[in-house]
C-alpha cells in the first residue's frame, strides 16, 4: 500500500530501496512555526506609535487587522520583520517575548501578535512592537524608562 501511494504522489515509479534523501524525507508533524517552539531565541525589539497605543495609526497593519486596540489584540501586536512575518504568512502568529538585559526589564514573559510587517530590521529577528506591548515588558511603573532605551534585546518562543 505504501508504495501504490508513493506511486501515486509523485506520478511515477518509485526506488524504495535507494538510500538518497527523496521528496518523502519529511517531518510531517513538523511546521515552520515549530522551528522557534522551545528554546527561547534572541532577538531585538522597538517600538512605534503611542506610548500607549496599539502602534500604527489606523490600529491595522500589513496583515488588514483593524481595531487591534480591542479584544483579542489587547493592543499586544507587533510587526515583524520578514523570518517572522514570512510574506503575510505569519499574519497572526503568537509570540511569547521577554527582556531580561536591561535594568528595567521585569523578565516577566508577554504574548504578542504579528500584525504588520517591518521593513527596517536591526537583527536577525526583529519585532516591531506597539508601544503597550514594548511598555508591558518593564518592571511597574518603568515602562516609559524602558521605552526611553529605544532598541532593546529580547528573546522569543512560540
Amino acid at each position: 500500500l505504501a508504495a501504490l501511494l508513493c506511486f501515486l504522489a509523485v506520478g511515477g515509479a518509485v526506488d524504495l530501496n535507494t538510500t538518497d534523501p527523496s521528496p518523502f524525507d519529511v517531518d510531517l508533524n513538523a511546521t515552520d512555526a515549530t522551528k522557534y517552539w522551545g528554546p527561547w531565541t534572541p532577538a531585538r525589539a522597538t517600538w512605534y506609535g503611542q506610548p500607549n497605543g496599539a502602534g500604527p495609526d489606523d490600529n491595522g497593519g500589513a496583515c488588514g487587522f483593524k481595531h487591534t486596540n480591542q479584544y483579542p489584540f489587547a493592543s499586544m501586536t507587533s510587526c515583524g520583520n520578514q523570518p517572522l512575518f514570512k510574506d503575510g504568512k505569519g499574519c497572526g502568529s503568537c509570540y511569547k517575548i521577554r527582556c531580561r538585559k536591561d535594568m528595567s526589564c521585569s523578565g516577566r514573559t508577554e504574548t504578542v501578535i504579528i500584525t504588520d510587517m517591518n521593513y527596517y530590521p536591526v537583527a536577525p529577528f526583529h519585532f516591531d512592537l506597539s508601544g503597550t506591548a514594548f511598555g508591558r515588558l518593564a518592571k511597574p511603573g518603568l515602562n516609559d524608562r524602558l521605552r526611553h532605551s529605544g532598541i532593546i534585546d529580547i528573546e522569543f518562543t512560540r
